[in-house]
Formats: C-alpha cells, sequence, structure tokens
C-alpha cells in the first residue's frame, strides 16, 4: 500500500457540524489497522486516519452556531469517523465535547 502526503481543501462546516482546528491527535489501534488498510474511515469521512482529535473551534454551521454553547476559539475535542490526522475537521456538533479548563 502506498502513503503519500497531499494537500486538501479546508472543510466546510454542513448542516450540525463544527469545523475545529487541530492541535492534538491520539494514535490508536483502529489508526494502525487503518494504515494497514484492513480499517477504512467511516462512510461520509475524510480517508484518512485520525479518529481523535483536540483543539479550537474555527466556526460552524448556522444553525449550530444558534443553538450550540460552543462559539469561535473554544478549546474542544471531539471524535471523529477518520480524517483527524490533518489541520482542519469538521465534526457534527453532538461529537464535539469541550475541553476541561485545566488542560492546555
Amino acid at each position: 500500500m502506498t502513503q503519500s502526503w497531499s494537500d486538501v481543501d479546508k472543510p466546510i462546516p454542513k448542516k450540525d457540524e463544527i469545523l475545529i482546528k487541530i492541535h492534538a491527535v491520539a494514535l490508536n489501534r483502529a489508526d494502525l489497522l487503518q494504515r494497514r488498510g484492513t480499517y477504512p474511515s467511516t462512510e461520509g469521512w475524510p480517508e484518512w486516519m485520525g479518529l481523535e482529535v483536540s483543539g479550537v473551534v474555527e466556526s460552524m454551521d448556522a444553525e449550530v452556531e444558534k443553538n450550540s454553547a460552543f462559539k469561535a476559539g473554544d478549546k474542544v475535542c471531539a471524535l471523529l469517523g477518520g480524517g483527524g490526522y490533518a489541520e482542519y475537521v469538521c465534526a457534527p456538533a453532538e461529537m464535539v465535547m469541550p475541553m476541561l479548563e485545566k488542560l492546555s
């Protein structure tokens, strides 16, 4: 299996999504299996690895903005179906959690 780095467009939040500027990611068994080609990203998610991220809210869908406690600049973490090994990722609002204030 050939792996390479490539540039992709910055994602744009769809309905009920939050755009996160990623600061840190996790590495877990599912990522290692995905690297081997035996654990594909969940349908509808980017094809590259990364199931857990933390970072800062960059923007969000207008509906989420009206109905959510999150705002741009908030520190958050999220569970993903793929795509976390990037600079930005869009995640469904229900998969985004606030980071503890004590964490840097």
